[in-house]
């Protein structure tokens, strides 16, 4: 019987604490919603607008050198004369591509640096010791969103002075 009671005692003392302890750790949770983060901030913006004329651009490139084999075609130019035309034109489209391929993953990087940057500055701030996605926490946590946009916009003006 004073086993039992003992074994009791220490399950439930056990129990207490780390529930005192889920509670302790439950406020120092911290959640993000990215995509408003994203949207909010204005270079991440102006970023997308920049790769979508840069892909216009390159659809320009496509249609022009389509135009250009077709007149060299229609013009009965010799096969070996065509072969290199074709080759000369989607070199300098696939060396546009990859342009445009690496100007879109070093604005990523920067962008996400700068995104992540501000999370981990918003949540020493707050005294968040761990931030999630909002659309992965279900229930509770400190939503940090505004305090990341505000960062991302008083960093944005200051690079523009």
């Amino acid at each position: 019987m004073f086993y039992s009671n003992k074994s009791f005692s220490l399950i439930t003392s056990s129990l207490i604490a780390l529930g005192f302890a889920t509670q302790a750790m439950a406020g120092t949770i911290g959640i993000v919603d990215k995509d408003k983060v994203v949207t909010s901030y204005p270079k991440a913006q102006q970023a997308a607008e920049q790769l979508k004329k840069d892909e216009e651009k390159v659809h320009k490139l496509i249609e022009s050198s389509n135009k250009e084999y077709e007149a060299a075609k229609s013009a009965h130019k010799p096969p070996a004369e065509l072969e290199g035309l074709q080759r000369r034109l989607q070199g300098s489209i696939d060396t546009e591509v990859k342009r445009i391929q690496n100007t879109a993953q070093t604005l990523e990087k920067e962008l996400e640096k700068e995104i992540d940057d501000a999370i981990k500055a918003e949540a020493t701030a707050a005294k968040v010791d761990a931030v999630f996605m909002k659309q992965a926490v279900l229930v509770g946590g400190t939503d940090l969103t505004s305090g990341v946009v505000k960062r991302l916009a008083s960093s944005g003006t200051a690079a523009n002075k």
